[in-house]
């Protein structure tokens, strides 16, 4: 199979499944809403991801953090962690910087917005990561 064409299902299955679980819990956090506003926000949460992953090479910089940085060997679970956690710092850095200025505006509310749910939402995001790795891995 073609990289791109690799690239792309990995992207696509990625970004849903991480859009699911993380705007689920930002939802949960916010105290609930409507099925419209979680649709919206789901929808938002992929496009950031999948426009992200497009532009910045995270595959790269989560193997150079566990392998070169941390010394991890691939294939172990701590390579993976490693790898997942900063993946996933830049990636919920990005979209729920993105949804809270979607949904708190620029104000002064818009950094306590933001940390209040950004440490569990990345918890979130790492545990969701490392339950479809492998997986994706095989479907991919």
């Amino acid at each position: 199979m073609r990289e791109k064409t690799r690239f792309f299902r990995w992207n696509v299955i990625t970004n849903i499944c991480m859009a699911l679980s993380i705007n689920t819990t930002a939802t949960l956090l916010a105290g609930g809403d409507i099925l419209s506003g979680w649709v919206k926000g789901c929808c938002c949460a992929f496009t950031i991801n999948t426009v992200a992953a497009v532009i910045i090479p995270v595959g790269a910089i989560g193997k150079w953090f566990a392998e070169d940085l941390l010394k991890t060997k691939p294939g172990r679970f701590s390579e993976m962690l490693a790898r997942n956690f900063i993946i996933n710092a830049i990636y919920v850095t990005i979209v729920s910087l993105s949804m809270a200025l979607i949904n708190v505006g620029a104000g002064d509310e818009f950094l306590g917005a933001w940390w209040s749910t950004y440490p569990i939402l990345h918890v979130v995001g790492l545990i969701t990561s490392l339950i479809i790795e492998k997986p994706l891995k095989a479907l991919v």
